[in-house]
């Protein structure tokens, strides 16, 4: 669960304008009246079940409201989203000044909604405003907690995305059309080999003679150039031209060129082949871009192949618990959060070492592999695999990390890489060759880290992956580039490294909001085609099957589930579904094996720490060990979360209880004494009279 909603509307200015006009407007703690609503405050946080089909909530205020460029903002998380979402404004209250909000869209982390507030029918606001009524759609049991609920001015960046959207909207959309164009063509010649090795980079490939001009194939060697493409550069942008021309020797080519040029490291690159236009033509790229796919850099000899010894599996993994819970639960697989703005400065200091980057130096933090070293090399001498999920905070811009964040990013509590310019990529591409170098050593402190997952739930990229509004052919062209640098990264230095992309269980949307949510199914189909078409790579996936809802008693009551691949959920229910898809010949690895599946996030829900609650949660977790254990193609099950969060919008899916100053650590619920004995000789004394299906 690793969510902005952009402004769709036109900023419009209130026939109320005054010079001492507030200029923030608060909602009152308590409502004047609710109807189909169960409503209280907790932490300054407002938590609403819906109880009927005309749920509402009102508030007053004892002086008028002076509305000037409104608009309504705050925090909301709703795992199931909201439709027909209304404001009205009275007294009186009615349908002449309804003005209807966009959909709360599904939330299931903490997502920032801000809409500007425009009267209906251009007509004017009210002279005298003193009450506001919410309504929240028109089904019952629909829950939402809201925090921060304001009206505001609009900021800065939502005046200029408003002023300029429609020439931002045309390029993206000319850009989107281009990356399908791509996609969609087949090239004449091809790459055979790139190769990486600790100073070089070896470039061979095919040019069919066909392909070469009737006129000039006698100095064709002049007339083919090799393109590069650095990671900060789009498939459907330019690249750097090579200035020497490719030489030919029956149709084939061999270059070796140096790695390193300045700070940039060719480890990243794609290239292409490029035809130099001929008098009365235009250049043309001959190949597709095509990424390394053979690493020669270090002694791979002594590091084998690492795979879990059974599926229990544990998310998080960090101080906040027992180490000992790993052994007592037979854990094999563990995820930890790499975070990566930890190993950022812009200070120098002990431990410091400036970063070979262009622009102001930022200096590398070594002191942050200390607690990361600590976890890896506990799961070393414990035979537990690591799995890091690569993550990019948002950040303020004055930080020195916003230098990895990407300049797109809007909201969200983690963004994508700055993979736009080169001073992103190449800080951003030296964390990754630092950590990875660092944790390759699976027989020897501080251990190894076999998996890396690419970000969280890019899907629902708006809180998790941010990068603004994006079409789809765009974020997953950048996202898959950002996997490429984790992967080259990883296997530089460790032969048998992976990464993988994290999909929530939202598999076929069909449709979507626009710019805003992908559909897991066809961001599969995307990243299989780039492989192909690009250079096979190491790349797996890393799914989270939660129940439809993450408010659900148990894991089997889902309804929006079907048995094949245009289901619009794939959960614990009908994970046969994934499987089936992966296990297509199309979707395989160029050596026909299947792709690595991680259930990398999922838990269930105790509503209250009662036996009733704890026995529900237990219940389904044994009922999806039972489903998975039949499938070997899931390498590990990584339960979430391990202990209970205040800060989840009210889920306790933890297998222990929020923490106490008594507990530290929470207490065990009934399902950390069913997990523990899964797979064991007490699993059925153990799960004696849990609910099932």
């Amino acid at each position: 669960m690793l969510f902005c909603i952009l402004v769709q509307h036109s900023f419009c200015r209130s026939s109320v304008l005054q010079a001492d006009q507030p200029k923030l407007i608060v909602f009152p703690n308590e409502p004047l009246r609710t109807q189909h609503v169960d409503f209280n405050t907790h932490e300054a946080n407002l938590s609403i079940t819906t109880t009927g089909n005309d749920p509402f909530i009102v508030w007053e205020w004892s002086t008028p409201l002076i509305l000037s460029e409104p608009v309504l903002s705050f925090e909301y998380f709703c795992p199931d989203g909201i439709d027909n979402v209304s404001l009205f404004l009275g007294p009186p209250i009615s349908s002449t000044m309804q003005l209807r909000l966009p959909n709360l869209s599904v939330a299931e982390g903490w997502r920032e909604y801000a809409t500007p507030l425009t009267p209906p029918n251009g007509e004017k606001f009210p002279d005298v405003i003193t009450q506001l009524r919410l309504d929240l759609g028109q089904r019952p049991n629909r829950k939402i907690m809201i925090r921060d609920i304001k009206i505001r001015p609009p900021t800065q960046r939502e005046r200029d995305l408003a002023a300029d959207r429609r020439r931002i909207e045309e390029q993206k959309t000319r850009s989107a059309k281009a990356i399908r164009e791509y996609a969609a063509t087949s090239f004449p010649a091809s790459f055979t080999k790139v190769l990486i090795e600790k100073d070089t980079i070896t470039l061979n490939g095919q040019i069919p003679q066909a392909t070469i001009p009737q006129a000039t194939r006698d100095t064709a060697e002049v007339l083919v150039r090799l393109v590069e493409f650095p990671a900060d550069v789009q498939i459907n942008e330019t690249g750097i031209t090579l200035p020497s021309p490719l030489r030919l020797k029956a149709n084939q080519f061999s270059l070796v060129l140096p790695r390193m040029v300045g700070n940039r490291d060719r480890l990243f690159s794609g290239w292409r082949i490029k035809a130099m236009k001929p008098q009365g033509n235009k250049d043309h790229f001959l190949s597709a871009r095509h990424y390394a796919t053979d690493f020669k850099i270090n002694d791979f000899t002594k590091i084998k192949p690492l795979r879990p010894e059974n599926q229990k599996g544990l998310s998080g993994f960090s101080s906040r618990g027992p180490k000992s819970d790993l052994h007592d639960l037979g854990i094999k697989a563990v995820t930890i959060n790499l975070v990566l703005s930890r190993f950022l400065s812009t200070a120098d200091g002990p431990g410091r070492e400036v970063i070979p980057s262009p622009g102001p130096p930022i200096y590398f933090k070594s002191s942050a592999f200390t607690a990361l070293d600590q976890l890896v090399d506990y799961c070393r001498q414990h035979n537990i695999i690591v799995t890091a999920i690569v993550l990019v905070p948002r950040t303020n811009p004055s930080e020195p990390s916003a230098v990895l964040q990407h300049q797109e990013s809007a909201g969200g509590v983690y963004t994508m890489p700055n993979m736009s310019t080169p001073l992103g990529t190449t800080i951003y591409g030296y964390l990754l060759s630092r950590i990875a170098k660092r944790y390759s050593t699976p027989d020897q402190a501080p251990g190894v880290i076999t998996n890396w997952i690419a970000h969280n739930e890019v899907d629902y990229h708006p809180v998790w992956t941010n990068m603004g509004k994006q079409p789809d052919e765009i974020y997953l062209e950048t996202y898959y580039r950002s996997m490429r640098m984790i992967h080259n990264s990883a296997r530089a230095f460790n032969p048998h490294a992976r990464v993988f992309i994290s999909l929530t269980h939202n598999w076929n949307v069909i449709n979507p909001n626009r710019w805003e949510q992908l559909s897991p199914k066809q961001a599969l189909l995307a990243l299989q085609r780039y492989s192909s078409q690009e250079g096979d790579f190491a790349w797996g996936v890393a799914y989270h099957p939660y129940p439809q809802s993450l408010f659900a008693k148990t894991a089997w009551q889902d309804t929006n589930i079907e048995n094949h691949f245009d289901s619009p959920l794939i959960t614990i229910q009908n994970l046969h579904v994934l499987g089936d898809f992966l296990n297509q010949s199309s979707m395989r690895q160029s050596n026909g094996a299947r792709r690595g599946v991680l259930l990398s996030e999922q838990g269930f829900h105790t509503p209250t720490y009662e036996a009733a609650d704890q026995n529900r949660q237990a219940g389904s977790l044994h009922y999806a060990m039972q489903k998975i254990r039949d499938f070997p193609w899931i390498e590990s099950f990584h339960y979430h979360r391990w202990v209970d969060h205040p800060d989840e919008g009210g889920l306790k899916l933890g297998l222990r209880t929020l923490p106490t100053k008594e507990h530290p650590h929470g207490q065990r619920k009934r399902a950390w004494t069913v997990y523990q004995a899964i797979n064991t000789d007490e699993e059925k004394k153990a799960t004696t009279g849990l609910p099932k299906p």
